[in-house]
């Protein structure tokens, strides 16, 4: 019998193993168990990809429609499945939420962090917001182009979304109203995904020039393209450490890539930022965030390495205490935005266990 087991273990390893990239159409950094996953739309599945080994790992299999966008919210990943969405299991890959919304093609999947998922129908032309607690959702707004990628601004209250067409548009939805406006009309065609580093950089895909493109944190000036010769490439995603941007090609490349070119640590001078200190670091229970000058009416956002905000103050003067909470041992950012929405001090803070 341990023969046979034997036999069969190496079956199953030869068949994980043997998995291939089938038009991947999404990508996303899962930072509970620092892995990515990927959406294979030509396969109706999502796997774990292991970059280091190429090895592609069977995840979620009950898919029927795409699976296009992915978002990682708590202990679960969800993914837009035709007019659902459906949610795996981090720990095994088990179906653990599937709420029919009644769209036409889901495309691009964000979250606030919390409970709320914001999902765009490109078909539709429409944008949904879930409930994963309550599995109740509505509809937010209705848009004028085919939305696609999306992204959760919390610091602005807004999402920000791309869309597909000529002259495609970056834009964005209001939290408050669910007014739309345009952030910037580019000069290139079909975008499809959107991600934000840690110093507030812009990224996203677009098929025509098949390129990676970056905009600066306020989209003032046409993006640059940093990474080309890419093929059809779809949703991506930015990982814990903020150096890399997993590239989903759909097209015959049929592959992921990655960007590197991410200069990770935030300076001042980047965009106008003000120096901010804050101590202890590592802190124990509360950290006191200090500036040389005063602001009134700041944000202060506590976010994680995967970029889901934990807490948020309003911060008048030079200083603020900020209490851990519940949060758990790890490394955060303190983002500290001016009262028009601007980033302008950010900083890396780790909390450990006292003594």
């Amino acid at each position: 019998m341990k023969k046979i087991f034997t036999l069969a273990a190496v079956a199953v390893s030869l068949a994980s193993f043997a998995q291939t990239f089938s038009s991947p159409e999404s990508v996303e950094y899962d930072g509970v168990n620092n892995r990515w996953i990927v959406g294979q739309n030509g396969a109706n599945r999502i796997d774990i990809y292991s970059p280091a080994s190429s090895t592609l790992t069977p995840f979620g299999t009950t898919i029927t429609s795409g699976p296009h966008g992915i978002e990682v919210l708590g202990s679960v990943a969800y993914a837009c499945d035709g007019g659902r969405i459906r949610g795996y299991d981090l720990s095994n890959g088990s179906e653990v939420f599937n709420v029919n919304l009644g769209a036409t093609f889901l495309n691009g999947l964000t979250s606030d962090g919390g409970y709320f998922l914001f999902a765009t129908d490109y078909s539709a032309k429409q944008i949904f917001r879930i409930n994963t607690q309550t599995n109740a959702f509505n509809l937010m707004t209705s848009t004028t182009y085919s939305p696609n990628g999306i992204y959760y601004d919390g610091a602005n209250n807004r999402c920000v979304f791309v869309n597909w067409g000529s002259n495609a548009r970056v834009q964005a939805m209001s939290l408050a109203d669910s007014t739309i406006s345009n952030l910037y009309t580019t000069s290139t065609s079909n975008i499809d995904g959107i991600t934000r580093d840690q110093a507030g950089y812009w990224y996203i895909t677009t098929w025509g020039g098949n390129a990676l493109r970056m905009f600066d944190p306020t989209f003032s000036a046409a993006p640059t393209s940093v990474m080309t010769g890419l093929s059809n490439p779809a949703d991506i995603d930015i990982n814990a450490a903020g150096d890399s941007i997993g590239i989903p090609n759909s097209g015959s490349a049929n592959n992921v890539v990655f960007y590197t070119g991410i200069t990770t640590g935030i300076k001042p001078v980047d965009f106008g930022m003000l120096p901010m200190t804050c101590t202890p670091n590592p802190a124990t229970t509360q950290a006191l965030v200090t500036l040389e000058q005063p602001v009134e009416n700041a944000k202060l956002i506590v976010s994680d390495m995967a970029g889901r905000k934990m807490s948020e103050q309003v911060m008048n003067g030079k200083s603020l205490s900020v209490t851990r909470g519940a949060l758990p041992d790890g490394f955060y950012y303190f983002s500290l935005y001016n009262a028009g929405g601007k980033l302008i001090a950010n900083q890396k803070v780790a909390f450990i266990k006292g003594e």
